[in-house]
């Protein structure tokens, strides 16, 4: 079942405990000031049916155990189902009466599935569990008239069958309390029009089976909400779940309630309350608010606007305006100001007298915190003031003449890009190369390092989106870099080993070298083998893996930081050894008379696995080969008791090289 029921309850809590240490009834007590209070429940359908159909005996001892042959034994009998069932049918009382009806239709099992039994077993055990008048009926529930002050040791079993509980001590001297109730939380959701409550529930579930809620106007006389009693149920997406929710949607907004919960307890009786809550439920604001005109004066705005009205019993506390530089926010206050009708009138100050660009937004504001904001209004004033000097402009030129400018934004929110100025020398005039705005504080040039010159200069202009020019910043001067590589390495000579490939080497000879790098290759993975500014020649890669074919190659880089790359040598590592299989493991089965062989696979492609097998001291000889490439497991049912079996593996892989032997592993059968 998708939807596990998870109750606090006897019939199912007590039912799983019961199963769990292999007990056929599980049962319960409870202790009055003369009444000994028993429930109890068979723990699977079948035992259930059996109760229904034989009936249930009670005994009762009060000298020590065992119960067989003891004198102080006194036996109570409750009759099946079928003779019992008329004598709960009465007048007005049309739920056990249909129940009653349900439980026959079950007992003779007509058109049941399994499943259905079983749904049928935990609904009847669920009820019973917060009805006294359903356990009576089934059976499983019974009041036990006492003296107090007296040990007794109970014992439910079916009639006709030896299924019975284990035995229950009960002290009449110790009377039973009902559980102390959990805290009780209540809110109100305000745009639902909802209270929302809740507790916790998991460590209530040893006393309660289900629970009453209360509601009052007054918090003197409280109503039941709920028709039926509420369960603490969980699915199986929430196995964690520890509290209860209730929502109660018949409110008004407006008006205070009393909320408390009531337990019931697992003989279906009323135990103790929670705490009473109060919930105010706010009361809505409904209407609308209205921007009618923004006007500009120097650096002032002023809104005006009004509070159109959706049920006349509507009351607003204060209006307060917002505003952001973007349509989708952040907005922020800027002002509120007292109710006074539903007409109101902002004045804003900005911080220039052109050229602000803003979303304007009112709200309404109630009470009880319910707000109505407006649609955003957008007002723009044209601008007439240049942006400020770009400043902190930088950058560097890269080998292959690529010029990096960058500098630090404007702080005008109005910038609509910035305007690039070349020169090759302060002596010269300045020439525009930006074609477009850049709209980015980074900017790309391209220059042609075979030249005379060392040196460039660049200068900025801010431009804003009302088309007026900041003045041109302060130049900046960049070096052109050295764009000859220093001469090449070369490769001399290789030498592959079982320890990994050997490479020698002759190094660049260039005066200006600063560093190399050996770079190797392989597939899309590139590594670095060895960093070095001295004069080392050769170097043992000892990384490599058999099969796979590698590309070396060896960069040279000048102070300039220029490079040179030498010819590709090309390694194929190949030794004609591959590993086998590693980590295996046995295990027996004598009952089945098998031995399980487990190991772990290598990473490259595999074509076959064969596995070899002696018996005592006869040879290994090759008795099964494995065509699946992932499998990890052998069984071998073809075994002699009193032997002991020697076991190795081979690998064959997919380019026909094969392994190793693999560890030999050895099994006393």
């Amino acid at each position: 079942m998708r939807f596990i029921l998870f109750i606090a309850l006897f019939s199912l809590t007590a039912i799983s405990i019961a199963q769990e240490n292999n007990k056929e009834i599980a049962v319960r007590h409870f202790v009055k000031d003369d009444t000994v209070q028993l429930r109890w429940m068979p723990t699977n359908v079948d035992l259930f049916l059996k109760g229904l159909v034989n009936g249930y005996k009670i005994e009762r001892i009060t000298n020590s155990l065992p119960f067989e042959n003891n004198a102080s034994l006194v036996q109570y009998e409750i009759a099946p189902f079928e003779k019992r069932k008329n004598d709960f049918a009465k007048p007005g009382d049309s739920l056990i009466t249909h129940m009653a009806i349900f439980i026959d239709e079950f007992i003779q099992q007509k058109n049941l599935s399994p499943e259905a039994k079983s749904m049928s077993f935990l609904m009847l055990a669920l009820g019973s569990s917060t009805d006294k008048k359903l356990a009576q009926l089934l059976g499983v529930y019974f009041e036990d008239l006492v003296k107090n002050g007296e040990e007794f040791h109970y014992r439910i079993s079916i009639s006709s069958t030896q299924s019975k509980s284990e035995p229950v001590f009960v002290d009449t001297k110790n009377l039973s309390e009902n559980q102390n109730f959990t805290t009780l939380n209540g809110s109100a959701r305000k745009k639902l029009k909802q209270v929302y409550l809740n507790w916790e529930a998991l460590t209530l579930q040893e006393g309660y089976a289900a629970y009453w809620v209360e509601r009052s106007t007054d918090s003197i006389h409280f109503v039941r909400r709920n028709e039926t009693p509420y369960l603490f149920l969980k699915s199986a997406d929430e196995p964690n779940k520890t509290n209860i929710d209730f929502v109660d949607t018949a409110v008004s907004d407006g008006k205070t309630y009393y909320y408390r919960a009531v337990g019931i307890n697992h003989f279906g009786e009323i135990g103790k309350s929670s705490n009473v809550v109060k919930v105010y439920v706010p009361k809505s604001l409904y209407g609308e608010c209205r921007i009618d005109s923004v006007t500009a004066h120097e650096t002032t705005r002023t809104l005006s606007g009004n509070f159109v009205d959706y049920r006349t019993e509507n009351k607003i506390e204060k209006f307060v305006v917002l505003r952001a530089d973007s349509i989708l926010g952040p907005y922020q206050l800027m002002e509120e100001t007292n109710y006074v009708s539903n007409n109101f009138q902002f004045t804003l100050n900005v911080p220039l007298s052109s050229g602000d660009r803003y979303y304007y937004k009112v709200v309404a504001v109630s009470p009880d915190n319910d707000s109505v904001s407006s649609f955003p209004y957008y007002f723009f004033t044209l601008d007439q003031i240049p942006p400020t000097v770009p400043v902190g402009l930088d950058g560097f030129i890269n080998d292959s003449g690529v010029v990096f400018l960058h500098w630090k934004p404007n702080l005008e929110n109005d910038i609509q890009g910035y305007r690039v100025y070349r020169s090759n020398s302060l002596k010269e005039e300045f020439l525009e190369v930006t074609r477009f705005f850049c709209t980015d504080s980074l900017f790309n040039d391209t220059l042609s390092l075979d030249n005379l010159t060392s040196t460039v200069f660049y200068k900025i202009a801010a431009v804003d989106d009302n088309f007026n020019n900041s003045k041109i910043s302060a130049p900046v001067e960049l070096t052109k870099p050295d764009t000859i590589a220093p001469v090449s390495a070369l490769f001399s000579d290789y030498l592959i080993s079982s320890d990994g490939v050997r490479l020698n080497w002759i190094n660049s000879t260039s005066e200006d070298l600063s560093r190399n790098r050996l770079i190797r290759v392989y597939a899309s993975q590139t590594d670095t083998i060895l960093n070095w500014n001295d004069t080392s020649s050769s170097v043992i890669d000892t990384t490599c893996a058999t099969g796979i074919t590698y590309e070396y190659f060896i960069l040279s880089f000048d102070k300039a930081n220029n490079f040179s790359s030498s010819p590709f040598l090309r390694v194929n590592y190949e030794t004609g050894v591959r590993p086998s299989v590693s980590n295996i493991t046995s295990s027996i089965d004598r009952l089945e008379r098998t031995i399980k062989l487990t190991w772990e696979l290598p990473q490259e492609e595999i074509y076959s696995i064969q596995i070899y097998r002696a018996k005592s001291d006869e040879e290994m000889r090759l008795i099964k080969t494995i065509r699946d490439k992932e499998c990890v497991e052998f069984i071998d049912k073809d075994l002699y008791i009193n032997n002991t079996y020697s076991y190795k593996i081979k690998i064959v892989y997919k380019n026909g090289i094969n392994s190793m032997l693999s560890e030999e592993i050895i099994v006393v059968y």
